[in-house]
């Protein structure tokens, strides 16, 4: 079986001087963005999942036999890229330096996924290090994250054929429909700390990757 979802999601961050606005459809405020000023940054994030050096929303959870080799099964990895722009282009004070210290990922199943297994959060304290945009310009930085390791993956294996979850029915590729929620937070060069959030749907199940 071989399918492909390429579904991408970009959010569009206000992120002001100690004011994080919130990002997607959600609108100002929401859950997992804060701070206090009014003039600031602007931050456009996205996040897109990475698997055998190609982009890809799909998680394979179960290692299938190939031909001649077993069926390649490692960690899914995403790339995160951010650009940076001021909020007013003509304001005169220096904006600063923005490092994100740590991220979270939280993986909440969809509406159409109900009855699936849990899948645990995951928290890595890295530092990802934001240039000031200046005038009308731009600043843009990528990294590699984390997106879904062996033992999660395995888990979720477990889960489905254990016959608890009641999405396993009638289910021959273990397919459901997630939603990976990064919440990045950091501090910017003057001590002011900030938060925000960045999602990307993802279907985990048995993939054919041979």
């Amino acid at each position: 079986m071989k399918r492909s979802y390429f579904l991408l999601f970009t959010f569009y961050c206000l992120l002001f001087f100690t004011f994080l606005w919130g990002c997607g459809d959600s609108g100002p405020g929401s859950p997992g963005s804060q701070g206090t000023e009014d003039t600031g940054v602007i931050l456009d994030a996205t996040i897109v999942p990475l698997y055998l050096g190609t982009d890809t929303n799909d998680v394979d959870a179960f290692r299938d036999d190939c031909d001649a080799n077993p069926e390649p099964y490692t960690q899914h990895d995403a790339t995160l890229t951010i650009t940076a722009r001021l909020l007013n282009p003509n304001a005169t004070f220096q904006a600063g330096t923005l490092y994100i210290e740590k991220y979270t990922v939280e993986y909440r199943r969809s509406t159409d996924s109900i009855g699936t297994p849990p899948i645990e959060q995951f928290t890595e304290f890295k530092t990802i290090t934001i240039p000031a945009p200046v005038g009308a310009g731009s600043t843009s930085v990528t990294d590699t994250l984390f997106f879904m390791d062996l033992p999660r993956k395995e888990r979720y294996k477990d889960d489905m054929l254990s016959g608890l979850f009641s999405s396993s029915m009638n289910n021959p590729f273990f397919l459901n429909n997630y939603t990976a929620i990064y919440k990045f937070e950091g501090q910017n060069e003057f001590g002011t700390k900030f938060s925000f959030t960045v999602q990307v749907g993802f279907v985990i199940g048995n993939f054919d990757n041979c």
